[in-house]
C-alpha cells in the first residue's frame, strides 16, 4: 500500500450534513423513554441480546463503519431504540479492499471506538442483509462510564482482503456519526489527523450521464411535490448504482425512489439536492 499525505477535510460537508439531519429528526427520535426502560428491564451485561418478557428479541449493534451515521441508518430504515458511545478494547479498526471499507482485527491491548444501537429483530435483519459480506461476531464495549456490555460487530468474511486507505467521503461519514454520537473528540481527531484517505473527487472528475430518455427529467416542482413521498423513476440499473453510492449529504428534499426494470424492483429513499 503506497503512503499518502492525504488527510480528511470535514469542513466541506459540515453544513449539508446539518441540513440533512434537520430533515429527518422526527425519524431519529428514539422511542419513549418508558418503552426502552421496559426493554432494558431483561437486558444482561454478557449477553447481546434481549429477550422480552412477551418473547420480542432485541439486539445490541456496535457500528464500526457507516452505520455510525444517523443519516446512513435513515436511508436504510433502521432506526435505534437507543444508542450510545463506546469503546471495543482488543480489537483495531482497519480499512480493507480496493474501497477501503471498515473491519475489526483482533489486537490484544488495542482498541477503537464506535456507536452502540439497540435494535429490534426487523432491524436486526435488514442489517444482516446489508452487510452480508460479514460475519456477525460478539465482542465487549465499555461505555464512557466503564461498563461492559456484550454486543455483535460484523468482521469481513474475506479478512484476507489488503488493507487499503478509505475513501475522504466515506471517513467523512463515519466521523460526522461519531460527532453526533458523542464519540471521544481524542479519537475522532485521530481519524481526521492521522488516517490517510483517498481524496475526494473534483469537479472536473465527476461523471456525467448522457443520452437520458426524454422522461426521466423532473422540474424542482416536481421532487417538492413528491418531498417525502414515492417518485417513480424508470431508468435502469446503471443509474441505480450511480445513486446508491452517493453518499454525501444534499438539501433536504426527501424521496423514494423506485427503481424498475428487467433486473430489479425495489425503493430506495435518498436525501436529493435540489439546488
Amino acid at each position: 500500500m503506497e503512503s499518502s499525505s492525504h488527510r480528511l477535510n470535514s469542513s466541506l460537508s459540515d453544513a449539508n450534513f446539518k441540513l440533512s439531519c434537520e430533515a429527518i429528526q422526527s425519524e431519529l427520535t428514539s422511542d419513549e423513554k418508558s418503552i426502552v426502560d421496559a426493554i432494558l428491564v431483561n437486558d444482561k451485561p454478557e449477553e447481546p441480546e434481549i429477550i422480552s418478557s412477551d418473547g420480542q428479541k432485541f439486539y445490541w449493534y456496535l457500528a464500526i463503519g457507516s452505520m455510525i451515521n444517523p443519516v446512513s441508518l435513515y436511508l436504510r430504515e433502521i432506526k435505534p431504540l437507543m444508542s450510545y458511545p463506546a469503546k471495543c478494547p482488543d480489537y483495531k479498526l482497519v480499512f480493507r479492499g480496493s474501497g477501503g471499507m471498515a473491519d475489526i482485527e483482533a489486537c490484544s491491548g488495542m482498541s477503537f471506538h464506535g456507536v452502540v444501537h439497540l435494535l429490534s429483530s426487523d432491524h436486526m435483519t435488514i442489517l444482516d442483509q446489508v452487510e452480508f459480506g460479514y460475519n456477525r461476531i460478539k465482542v465487549n464495549c465499555i461505555d464512557y462510564q466503564d461498563r461492559i456490555h456484550s454486543a455483535y460487530a460484523y468482521q469481513m468474511k474475506l479478512n484476507n482482503y489488503p488493507c487499503s486507505y478509505p475513501h475522504e467521503r466515506y471517513l467523512d461519514i463515519i466521523t460526522k456519526g461519531c460527532e453526533y454520537y458523542k464519540v471521544q473528540p481524542d479519537y475522532i481527531n485521530r481519524l481526521r489527523d492521522d488516517q490517510p484517505v483517498v481524496p475526494r473527487k473534483q469537479p472536473h472528475e465527476f461523471e456525467s450521464f448522457n443520452d437520458f430518455p426524454s422522461d426521466v427529467y423532473y422540474s424542482e416542482e416536481d421532487l417538492q411535490k413528491h418531498n417525502g413521498s414515492v417518485l417513480p423513476f424508470h431508468y435502469g440499473f446503471v443509474l441505480m448504482e450511480k445513486f446508491l453510492n452517493m453518499q454525501d449529504y444534499h438539501q433536504p428534499i426527501i424521496l423514494t425512489m423506485k427503481f424498475n426494470n428487467t433486473f430489479i424492483n425495489s425503493s430506495k429513499k435518498i436525501l436529493l439536492d435540489v439546488k
